[in-house]
């Protein structure tokens, strides 16, 4: 409901430009990020990730999973849910936008969190206990804005700030530097990034309490941390409206991470290819 209730104060407030773009869609060669409307893709991709959780179930062999990936925006408006993103689903409204310049006002950015019963950890026993730490998937809803520098089409610089207003589950934000380059039809990227988690961040995500710890699952509270990343990628148009997309990004994590009793690596690896249909 808090979603939805400041999607309908934004279209009182509506700029008379867009300019809104996630850095993933400027780097893999996405629409205008000048012009209102849109572009979709459906398809399949496969991806393989390493763990770095004990929470994790997706990690090991290479899986395969259904894409569904877009944006849209109108008279300043937008809404993105870009295939290959760091930054989740986001909506929110463009503030000011020049040639090279562009500010947003993120009012909803989810990304996959995670969450514990609410349940009083001190009623239970150790193996109880366990199972209330290994958590359930859950959402970080936050709010906040996105800074954008263009260096005609082949450069782009972006940072980004939010902060959980749905569970408080504190800021993060992200400094990244892109570019792109074609050679024939194959148009290829590189971005690197520098992250930040705030240290409520940390605790909620890694941290365990006194209440809550057990032998297997220690007491830990995890500071703010950096972490540091590099991401290589190349897309290819099959047709005219199929195309081809593979990227791998490698995250060195910082040690109030890697020092937590759920963390299984000191780094975060990701590859993933597709096959979309772009109308």
């Amino acid at each position: 409901m808090r979603i939805l209730w400041l999607f309908v104060l934004t279209l009182s407030i509506l700029p008379g430009a867009a300019a809104a773009s996630d850095i993933a869609s400027s780097v893999n060669g996405g629409s205008n990020r000048l012009a209102d409307g849109g572009d979709f893709e459906l398809g399949m991709s496969v991806y393989g990730v390493n763990q770095i959780d004990v929470r994790q179930t997706d990690s090991g062999a290479a899986q395969l999973s259904l894409l569904v990936s877009g944006m849209y925006q109108y008279k300043g408006m937008f809404v993105e849910m870009i295939h290959q993103s760091q930054d989740g689903v986001n909506l929110g409204v463009n503030l000011w936008s020049s040639e090279d310049w562009s500010f947003d006002l993120l009012l909803a950015n989810l990304q996959g969190s995670w969450s514990r019963p609410d349940v009083d950890p001190s009623t239970l026993d150790e193996a109880g206990r366990n199972a209330y730490l290994l958590s359930e998937d859950s959402l970080y809803i936050g709010a906040g804005f996105r800074a954008t520098r263009y260096w005609g089409d082949n450069y782009v610089f972006q940072y980004r700030l939010v902060s959980d207003y749905y569970d408080d589950q504190g800021i993060q934000s992200s400094a990244r530097l892109g570019k792109s380059w074609q050679v024939r039809n194959w148009n290829f990227h590189v971005l690197g990034s520098v992250g930040y988690s705030s240290a409520t961040l940390n605790r909620y995500l890694f941290g365990v309490s006194k209440e809550e710890a057990t032998e297997r699952f220690p007491e830990y509270h995890p500071n703010s941390s950096f972490s540091y990343g590099m991401e290589l990628g190349v897309a290819y148009p099959l047709s005219e409206s199929f195309v081809f997309r593979a990227m791998y990004r490698f995250n060195v994590l910082s040690q109030e991470v890697t020092v937590s009793p759920f963390n299984q690596a000191g780094y975060a690896s990701y590859f993933n290819a597709s096959i979309s249909y772009v109308f």
